[in-house]
């Protein structure tokens, strides 16, 4: 894959416009303009219904992943005390004293990046999103076969002494999310008229990375007219899932180019469609710009899980999301290139960068 384009405008927003995707000739589809995101009722897939559930919620997502790539998921098997003990314990890592956090900086995709990136002086020209985050290695949803074959995910661990406890929840909560994406898998294949192994089949096993953020409050008065909670920027991997806490703040852009809040919805999941799945679908489905903003008096905190499959999967064009009148309009890419140089960027400078063919996709006029 070509370079990553540098962040640059991409915080600004001049030379971006979400607006040409409110009508596609090519797709024959019309965007709705959405003011709020939709709700999702997933629960057809996580605990088990006939075929005209899961049909329906098939079509519910396919209805969001096309009008905006974000939506929100409720039945999605996730108790709220399971989600607040979760997000109790990014608060408890992310007050660790600050020499304990360098202790675990990042190593080959696990462990800590503090403000400014892995290298804060490789961006001195451009304002550092304001956060931290905590990654997690990749892991897959396996079986227990499958298990005994394939080594453990290399993670990074707090001392158990600072954190007691931290460890064996991480690890079964993990899990539990990993496994969610297979059943999500099945319904974003049956959303586009696809077998519902059709992910499994052609690109193995989706993989989830779950990351820890913590972001302190923004003050709209001192910080950079550039500077974010977390920059605009899209998602890179086939989907995410965003376990948020209740103060808000992150925002996405509809059809129309402007900005909408994500407000907190109890007993629900933010989810959204990454660069990879808009490859594949031939941009019928929008891996779409969002960004952070924590304007609130406390610090905010959230978990995410960011899907996509092995490295070694080739993505190109899905052949439901193709045809005489419309051809694909990007060549294959192989997963893991196109992901690595943009996450490089990434962790290295504190902001985010863009893949040449979605910056491309946001300035057709």
């Amino acid at each position: 894959m070509d370079e990553a384009r540098q962040d640059g405008d991409v915080a600004i927003y001049r030379d971006f416009d979400n607006r040409y995707l409110r009508h596609d000739r090519r797709l024959g589809i019309e965007r709705s303009t959405l003011a709020t995101l939709p709700v999702v009722d997933i629960s057809p897939f996580v605990r088990g219904g006939d075929e005209a559930a899961r049909d329906g919620a098939a079509r519910a997502l396919r209805q969001a992943c096309i009008d905006i790539g974000f939506c929100y998921l409720k039945g999605h098997g996730f108790s709220k005390a399971e989600v607040d003990a979760v997000l109790d314990q990014g608060r408890r890592f992310f007050a660790l004293p600050q020499a304990a956090k360098q202790t675990l900086v990042m190593t080959e995709g696990s462990g800590y990046v503090p403000p400014g990136g892995l290298n804060p002086g490789a961006n001195r020209d451009k304002a550092a999103d304001m956060k931290e985050r905590f990654y997690f290695a990749r892991e897959f949803a396996l079986s227990e076969a499958e298990r005994a074959v394939y080594p453990p995910p290399h993670h990074l661990w707090p001392d158990e002494s600072a954190m007691p406890g931290f460890r064996p929840f991480v690890t079964d909560f993990t899990a539990k999310s990993v496994a969610l994406t297979q059943k999500l898998g099945f319904a974003l294949a049956r959303s586009l008229d696809l077998d519902e192994g059709y992910f499994e089949r052609e690109n193995g096993r989706f993989g989830g990375t779950l990351v820890f953020n913590y972001y302190p409050p923004l003050d709209r008065d001192t910080i950079d007219p550039t500077q974010w909670s977390f920059s605009p920027h899209t998602d890179y991997g086939s989907f995410t899932l965003v376990f948020q806490d209740a103060l808000g703040g992150l925002q996405v852009r509809n059809a129309a180019g402007a900005w909408i809040d994500v407000v907190p919805v109890p007993d629900t999941l933010i989810f959204n469609i990454g660069d990879l799945f808009a490859l594949a679908t031939n941009d019928l489905y929008t891996s779409n710009l969002h960004r952070v903003a924590n304007f609130n008096d406390r610090d905010r905190v959230s978990v995410t899980l960011f899907v996509g499959p092995g490295s070694d999967a080739e993505i190109r064009c899905i052949e439901t999301c193709q045809g005489p009148e419309n051809p694909p309009r990007y060549a294959p890419v192989n997963a893991g290139e196109y992901t690595r140089a943009l996450l490089e960027q990434y962790h290295r400078t504190g902001r985010p960068g863009i893949a040449p063919q979605t910056a491309r996709r946001f300035q057709r006029r």
